[in-house]
Parts: structure tokens; sequence; C-alpha cells
């Protein structure tokens, strides 16, 4: 028959057992049984300490110069693994290719006249606004005295129509007080061309307004407000907007915790439409009007150089060499300023912010990591818990990807260095305290029972190894005549012959859930309900008895075989409650059950020999089994120190092989 959940007679569940423990005395403040329950609450307080103490140390050590810097790789890798975005269709540039350097030899020094047709160009083809990423920092004067006046007579003429901007290099002190720029300054058509650059030297971010006195603003902060025909609320006061923003318009731009803005970056260089400017000028010398409209029409025109002087590397410089070097067939992995310019533009312009999480999140995110790396550590079994958390891991960087395409930008080092930090405290604690506790459960235990109830002891981790009254089922084997058998026998071959009787009786007692308690010469004693309680202990106790008469059967066959008498066995089982726990001597102990419980078992399997039998069970035991198989009283016995006689059952009707 199949075995059935059957409700004891006596309370079996450890819970239980610590209650009716401690109503005898056994429980009392600061005895063992309550130890477990301190050390599991310690363990949980160690835990939490290393939680939190890794979490700090992560969010520290992430702040550190090193780390930061490892932070902004992983910011370019998100980038490179997001790809290459079709850019807004916006924005154009003219650049000052290799084709353009070969129609005009000269110096750019004295390239007025060509900028200033440039600007007539991209005016005549619509152009929605027009930004000159050049800086004219010297006079020609001296040497060209008309071409000054070309220039800023162009400018004017142009920005009659369509907005200009001027790009000046901030760090050239006197180059606003050029007549061009006193024009441009008083139009408000000038911007700093100066690039954010970061500790590595790569472009992520660019600040939108100075904070210095004169309050200015960067090249493509100037030439989105004319573009969108809007203004930036601070401008002339910095502090004015709320923290961590600015306003253009009736928009909010979001900067990061340095105060500048993230650029979105669509892609390496040569990502935006570009046109050559050479190609521009010959269209205009023609009058090709069709032409330009086609470049430029409704469009932010960038003018810019290639030079190498002005390349610098962004987030998609990890991603490789990119197109568009100064000659046919060369390559680059550095972006033209010119084009950078244009990914900020394009950030504002379309509104593609990128947000940093908050300080709430970010904290939140390193406490959960570290929570879940506590959790995968002391509460799964390796390797489970640590591949579990590796694919935690990997699952938040696909997420902290995924979310970068989304314009979130979600801290990678601090969560990750909080995992590791938080995973190996918490394995330090467990081995120290309760990792310990198991190694010694398992020592203990590890060669008395099986690997599945092995497995479930470490699990349950609460043995009240100063003892606990609980209910268990005893049991006890003998072999008959067996002092007689040994005399005269060769040593050797009896301890042989025994050590592969108890192999075999072993295994089964293993396979059912059992605990050999101890060898005591010839005989077993075996423990059903200790260390760990099930709700079926006594029919576990039933069914490996019957299995192991049934084994001992078949071992006297084999005995038969090679010309050695068989072995009898007797078993006596008896359920009830014992004093379970860690017994003897600080430098011997034995884990054992001790009480009448124990004393019945061995005399009932002393009945053996009364009855004719090989299986007995007490009437305590029957009553717990009595629904899955059927037995038969085979007489009483007198127990030592129980005034009532016992009745005795031997089993008569079972499914051997369903037990």
């Amino acid at each position: 028959m199949q075995s059935q959940q059957v409700e004891p007679t006596q309370p079996t569940q450890y819970a239980m057992a610590q209650e009716s423990s401690a109503r005898q005395g056994n429980g009392a403040p600061g005895s063992a049984p309550l130890a477990p329950r301190r050390r599991k609450h310690l363990i949980r307080w160690l835990i939490a300490a290393a939680v939190l103490t890794s979490s700090v140390l992560a969010w520290l050590l992430s702040l550190t110069s090193p780390l930061q810097l490892l932070e902004l790789k992983t910011y370019d890798l998100r980038f490179v693994l997001n790809g290459k975005q079709p850019p807004p269709a916006g924005i154009v540039l003219a650049q000052l290719d290799a084709n353009t350097e070969a129609a005009f030899p000269e110096p750019h020094i004295f390239w007025q006249p060509h900028f200033a047709e440039m600007m007539r160009a991209a005016a005549a083809g619509k152009a929605r606004a027009i930004g000159l990423d050049i800086s004219f920092a010297l006079s020609v004067e001296r040497w060209e005295p008309d071409f000054d006046r070309q220039l800023a007579a162009a400018f004017a003429e142009v920005s009659a129509t369509t907005p200009v901007v001027l790009a000046y290099d901030s760090l050239q002190p006197g180059a606003q007080d050029l007549p061009l720029y006193m024009m441009a300054s008083a139009m408000g058509a000038m911007g700093y061309a100066n690039l954010t650059l970061d500790a590595d030297g790569f472009v992520r971010r660019q600040e939108l307004i100075s904070r210095d006195s004169a309050a200015w603003e960067s090249f493509a902060a100037r030439l989105a407000a004319v573009t969108l025909k809007a203004s930036w609320s601070g401008s002339n006061a910095p502090d004015d907007p709320p923290p961590g923003t600015l306003q253009l318009g009736d928009g909010m731009v979001p900067l990061d915790s340095s105060g500048f803005l993230l650029i979105h970056y669509w892609g390496p260089a040569a990502t935006f439409p570009s046109v050559s400017m050479a190609a521009v000028l010959r269209a205009q010398s023609l009058h090709d009007t069709a032409a330009l409209e086609k470049w430029f029409q409704g469009k932010v025109v960038l003018v810019g150089t290639l030079d190498p002087s002005d390349q610098h590397s962004t987030p998609f410089y990890l991603g490789g060499p990119g197109r568009g070097g100064k000659t046919p067939g060369e390559k680059q992995a550095m972006t033209p300023g010119v084009e950078i310019q244009a990914n900020a533009l394009a950030t504002l312009l379309e509104r593609r912010y990128l947000r940093e999480a908050p300080l709430g999140w970010k904290w939140a995110l390193v406490l959960g990591a570290a929570l879940l790396a506590a959790l995968c550590i002391v509460r799964m079994r390796f390797p489970l818990g640590p591949l579990l958390l590796l694919g935690a891991v990997a699952a938040y960087l696909v997420v902290s990807v995924v979310s970068l395409g989304n314009g979130t930008v979600l801290p990678v080092v601090s969560p990750v260095l909080a995992v590791i930090l938080s995973g190996l405290t918490s394995y330090g604690t467990q081995a120290l305290t309760e990792g310990r506790q198991k190694r010694l459960l398992q020592e203990v235990f590890g060669r008395y029972v099986s690997a599945e109830v092995a497995k479930e002891l470490l699990d349950y981790g609460e043995v009240p190894l100063g003892g606990t009254s609980q209910t268990v089922t005893v049991m006890f084997t003998d072999l008959r005549n067996y002092t007689s058998y040994c005399q005269g026998r060769d040593p050797h071959q009896v301890v042989a012959e025994l050590n592969q009787y108890f192999a075999e009786m072993s295994s089964e007692i293993k396979a059912h859930g059992g605990m050999i308690n101890k060898f005591i010469g010839d005989g077993i004693m075996a423990l059903f309900g200790a260390p760990v309680p099930h709700p079926d202990d006594a029919l576990r106790a039933v069914a490996c008895g019957l299995k192991m008469v049934a084994r001992n059967e078949e071992f006297n066959r084999r005995r038969a075989a090679q010309g050695l008498p068989a072995l009898v066995i007797g078993i006596g089982l008896h359920t009830g409650m014992a004093v379970v726990g860690n017994i003897g001597a600080s430098d011997k102990m034995e884990y054992t059950a001790i009480g009448d419980a124990v004393n019945v078992a061995s005399r009932i399997e002393g009945e053996n020999k009364t009855f004719g039998t090989k299986l007995l069970l007490s009437e305590a035991t029957y009553q717990q089994v009595s629904n899955q198989m059927t037995a038969e009283p085979v007489g009483s016995a007198r127990m030592k120190g129980i005034d009532e006689p016992m009745i005795l059952y031997k089993v008569s009707g079972s499914k051997l092989e369903e037990l």
C-alpha cells in the first residue's frame, strides 16, 4: 500500500517537542534547547550588519577615481550595445573635408570669404539656423584688409533672415573683442565651443551655461535657443532654475550630478548627414538653389572642421573605428568636434534627455543588490546560490543597457560591487556561525543517515544538541545466538561477515529515513523521528523492519551458497517519548536517545525469542500504522518498569514493495 501520513498519538513536530521540553524543565532560559533560536537571531543580525556594511563600503568605493572611471567605461559600453540610431533629420554638417582642403589651399586663417559665402549658401538653401563651429581668434586686417569686413558683412546680411551662431574659444581671451564677435555678442549670437572633458578625456556631457560672472551659454545651448526661438531661464542668473535642471523655453532640461547635460549620442563619427563645404560653395557659385535646398531646407546647418586637433573620444570610441577620415578609406574612432556639437544640439532639440537615477534609487539599488547577494549565499546551496546571483547580475546589466536606451542612467559599479562585498561577507559570516554548525551536524550525522536525511537535517538547522523530549520510534535489532557462533571462528572472518551484514541492514535504515544511532555488538539501535521528525516515522520504521527481514533472508541465501549458516534476525519497535540530544562528557559526546521508549524497544526485540518471530511491534507503534497494514497480537509480555503487560503485534498483511 502507498504510505499515508497518519496523525501520531503523541506530538512529533519539532516545535511541539521544544514546548514539551520547556514544560519539563529542559527549556529553561539559557538551556540548550533555546540556543538554536538565539543563534538564529544572532545570525540574522550579523547578516543584516554585513548587508549594511557592504552597501556603505560599496558606495564609498564607487566614489573613488578608479571605480568612477570604471563606471564611465560601463556607460560607454552601454551606448555601444544600444547601437547606432538613425540621426534626427533636422541637422546637417557642412564639413571642411579633404575636398575642401584641396579646393582652398591657403591657410584657414584667410578663409573669411569662404565662410562668408558658406553662410549665404546655407541661407539661400532656406536653412532653419546656421552654426559656425569655427574660431575666428585673430584679425587678418594687416594682411588682408578686406577679409574681416567681408565676413562681418555676410554675418549681418544672413542674420537678418536666418539665425546665425558663432563659436568662440573661451580659452583665448580677447577674441570676443574682435568686431565680428562684438557684433555677434550684441545680437546674442555667440556660444563658447569648449567641450566638457571627463577625467579620461572622453566627451560624454556638455556644460550648457558657464558658472562664471558672464554666465555665457555654450555653442550648442545658444544654437538650440535661437533655433527654438526660446531663451534659457537662468542665463543671466544661473542659480535661478530648480536644482538639477535648466529651463529652455517651456521645457526643462535635466542635468547630471555635475550640473552638465548628458549628451545623447546617436552613433560614432559620420552618423549625422554631411556635405562637403567645397560642394556647397561650388553650388553657390553656380546659383544651384535646388541643390542647396536639398541639403539645407528646414535644417540646422553646422559648419566645422575634420582636423585631427578637433577630434575627441566619445562613448562610441569603444565600438571601434568609424567612417570619415581625412582621406578616402581612412578609418577613425574619434569624433569631430562639430559632430559632437551636433549630438548635443540634437539632444536639446529632440528632447532625448538622459537622466541619472535619483540618489534614492541608487541607494535602493545598492541595498537591494547587497540583500539579494546575502539571501542567495545564505539561503541557497552551492552552486545554485552563486549561479542565481550571477544570473541576477547579468540581468541587471541587461536592464541597465535597456534603461540607457530609454533615457535613464542606472549605476552599475556600486550595485555589482555591493553584490561582491555582501556575498563575501555573508559567506564569511555563515562560515563562522551557521556554516560551522552545519559542518558539525554533517560530521555527527553524515555517517548514520541517508544523504536525503542529511540534507534535510542541514536545511532544518535546529537540532537541539543539548537535549529535548520528543516522540520517536526506536528500533532494536539483534542476531540470534551470534555470540556462540563466533566462538572458535577466525576473528577476521567474523568481523568481515558482521560488516557485510551491517552494510545490508544500514542501507535499509538510511533508505527509510532512519538514523543509525549505534552498533551494539551484533545489534543495531536506530531512531525514526530524530534528529528530524516526520509525521509518518512509525510507518517508516515498520516498513524498514519488513525490508530488513526480507533482505536478511536474501543475505542468508547467499551465505548458504557459500556453505555458511544462516543469521537469524530479531527486530523490536516501540513509539514513545524519549530525551534526545548530545549526551556525554565535554571531550566525547554522542547523539542518542534515552528513556522508557528506548528500554521498551530493546526488551520487545528480545521477545522475538519467546514468540518465535522476527519483527514485533508495540501497541503504540501499531496504532500509528493500523491504517496502512494489518497486524495481529501474538501475546503479551511484562516489561521492566511498566505495571501492565504490553500486547505485542506481528505484521500479517502488507505489500512490501509499496512501503
